[in-house]
């Protein structure tokens, strides 16, 4: 009986061996298993590991060890010689042993080089198991250790290594930097964790359904480590573990977009000016008759009266209220200590909102869910270049009110340093450092800046004054009025007592954003704004009249007609924060004289500007309240730019 079963597993095998050989053919791509001597550099003088026997995952087997074997096989380990050689008897009597009552039990003998198998001994029990779907088979493995490089495959596999001496999990492989870290932090789990046996069981029953869901035809194609990373972003960890396959699949279908966009590496698309059709008279009495109350969702972290970013969100909201009337029905809701999740769900489910906002980026994650959980919904978060196609993403070009302070404060701190207070290391925050720089060297070109961070704990304030800033500058100084708290002034001259002079402070419209997203909404042009699959981020600056600067009424006339102009400039296009040459602290030119910076390179600015004295903290230097902020929108790792400028190059702007 097993004899006639092991023969037609052959034939099937020989099939899929077959096919598989076939189609990499017609696609150009080699068909056969890849030979671990020929991609390793003089392999005979390479260092190795001997790692025991340990599991490892079938599918990263992937080739052999010599090239003396692989003609028996195709690329997927499958049977390519036909069933009446010694090979395929060889192999059918090895699958009657499989199928007997003792199985399969000598472990093979293989080679692993970054992450993936290479088989010495054993390959017809790799064929035979694969041939059944196994997920693992036992084997005795020698790591080959690559040389070392400073690319992102050889960085990836650092990483690997000291997270399976933590894990002893071989199932994972990521080739971004980083991805096994933000693994870790989505798992609960410190840096220096080592496994338990309990924790490393209920991971890999967890992976086993995301590598399911997969090979489900609505994720097809997916790797399954991206697949779990991202579904460890949107959801809680417990809450995974909870879950059936069925459940499993649903949310690894519903994150699908987000993956096919990230693995396709294309810039997302960044709206710089709201782009709100006209309509006709006719469409507009049309849609006033027949179209229902737009339901706008504003989830807040913390109390409007408590927190001088969430007020300035909350008068947007009222403003969009005011401004659009019974065409909407806004609500807001304060997360505070209850669960973001459920508020969120609660929004959509009981409350209908069709539109939902989040006003802060640690809302992130509990977006994400939303969105995935509830597609037809339209889901948005205050946050910079965040690549997310279930969310949309908003912020504003707050940089070019930053170069317009950083012009008054140039004109006028005299000889003295000027200080900045920066709060977090995040996507953009070096872009408005650098405008202000720029502000300020084009009103004195002689200025320094001493940067400061609020997220590194102390008082910023008392140390710029201990280093000789009089001016300084950073988020906005909070001022309690009657309503509660409104927004100061963001640049003041210090005095000695703690009182200040206001020169200037950088404002946040948020109602005429809100005023300006919601309409898009109700005009239907939120589906028209992209293609499909695409992520989108609105960045809207002065020309929008989403950003201003407010200045103080003590200004000198020539420096308030001076931000007058530059005002005027940066609303009409005729004035632009930054102009070249432009280096940064290293001297390296980062802008040529007759360049320009396109949105995504102003967005994802991750350096300093020369005559910035300071630094761009570490994520565990700072405060532990700051991380969670830092690590969502975390600035990308320099690409590329190592070169040393000449040094007869003018670098005084």
């Amino acid at each position: 009986m097993n004899r006639n079963e092991a023969i037609e597993q052959y034939r099937a095998a020989l099939r899929r061996g077959q096919k598989y050989q076939s189609t990499c053919t017609a696609r150009g791509e080699d068909p056969w298993p890849k030979v671990l001597q020929e991609l390793v550099p003089n392999f005979s003088a390479a260092s190795r590991v001997d790692m025991g026997i340990i599991e490892i995952p079938m599918d990263a087997i992937v080739g052999t060890l010599a090239d003396g074997r692989k003609s028996a096989f195709a690329g997927n380990m499958m049977p390519l010689l036909g069933e009446s050689t010694e090979f395929a008897q060889k192999w059918i009597a090895l699958c009657e042993a499989h199928l007997g009552d003792q199985g399969i039990t000598d472990p093979i003998t293989c080679y692993e080089y970054y992450g993936l198998f290479y088989v010495q001994e054993g390959h017809k029990r790799v064929s035979v198991l694969r041939s059944y779907d196994a997920l693992t088979i036992r084997a005795h493995v020698l790591r080959v250790l690559p040389e070392a490089t400073e690319e992102p495959q050889y960085l990836s596999y650092q990483e690997f290594i000291r997270f399976y001496s933590r894990s002893r999990l071989y199932v994972l492989r990521f080739d971004k930097p980083g991805s096994l870290r933000r693994l870790e932090q989505g798992l609960g789990m410190d840096e220096d964790h080592v496994w338990t046996d309990e924790e490393r069981l209920s991971f890999l029953a967890l992976y086993w359904k995301v590598r399911e869901a997969c090979q489900h035809p609505e994720a097809s194609g997916q790797s399954p480590s991206e697949a779990l990373l991202a579904c460890l972003d949107v959801y809680p960890y417990d809450q995974l573990l909870a879950l059936d396959t069925a459940e499993i699949r649903k949310r690894v279908s519903a994150l699908v977009p987000d993956l096919r966009y990230a693995a396709a590496d294309e810039p997302k698309e960044v709206s710089t000016e709201p782009d709100i059709p006209e309509r006709s008279l006719v469409e507009r009495i049309i849609t006033g008759i027949t179209r229902p109350v737009l339901n706008v969702a504003f989830i807040h972290v913390n109390d409007p009266n408590q927190s001088v970013w969430t007020r300035g969100h909350e008068e947007g909201r009222l403003y969009v209220d005011e401004a659009l009337g019974a065409q909407v029905r806004t609500r807001c809701y304060v997360v505070g200590e209850q669960d973001a999740d459920a508020l969120m769900e609660k929004a959509i489910t009981e409350d209908g909102a069709a539109l939902l906002i989040a006003t802060a980026p640690t809302l992130l994650a509990s977006a994400r869910q939303a969105a995935a959980l509830h597609p037809n919904v339209k889901v948005l978060v205050c946050a910079l270049s965040v690549p997310y196609v279930g969310v949309r993403t908003y912020y504003s070009r707050i940089h070019e009110a930053k170069f317009i302070s950083g012009a008054i404060a140039g004109a006028m701190c005299g000889k003295d340093p000027v200080g900045y207070i920066a709060r977090y290391p995040i996507l953009g925050v070096p872009a408005a450092v650098n405008a202000f720089a720029q502000g300020l060297r084009m009103t004195n070109p002689e200025a320094k800046i001493l940067l400061e961070w609020s997220c590194l704990g102390g008082n910023p304030v008392k140390r710029l004054w201990a280093d000789g800033a009089r001016i300084i500058s950073g988020h906005p100084i909070p001022n309690n009025s009657a309503s509660g708290i409104s927004f100061g002034w963001s640049t003041a001259l210090m005095a000695e007592d703690g009182s200040f002079l206001p020169l200037a402070s950088d404002l946040w419209d948020w109602g005429k954003t809100y005023e300006q997203i919601v309409r898009s909404v109700l005009a239907g042009a939120w589906d028209k704004e992209a293609s499909p699959g695409t992520a989108v981020s609105y960045w809207w600056g002065m020309s929008s009249g989403v950003i201003d600067v407010k200045l103080a009424e003590s200004l000198p006339d020539g420096v308030w007609q001076l931000a007058d102009i530059l005002k005027d400039g940066l609303v009409h296009g005729t004035v632009q924060p930054f102009t070249g040459p432009i280096r940064d602290q290293e001297g390296i030119l980062r802008l040529p004289a007759e360049g320009t910076f396109t949105p995504d390179e102003l967005m994802r600015m991750n350096w300093l500007r020369e005559g910035i004295i300071g630094s761009i903290p570490k994520l565990e230097e700072l405060m532990p309240a700051a991380r969670e902020t830092t690590r969502l929108l975390a600035l990308p790792e320099d690409e590329g730019i190592t070169e040393p400028p000449p040094e007869t190059t003018n670098t005084t702007k």
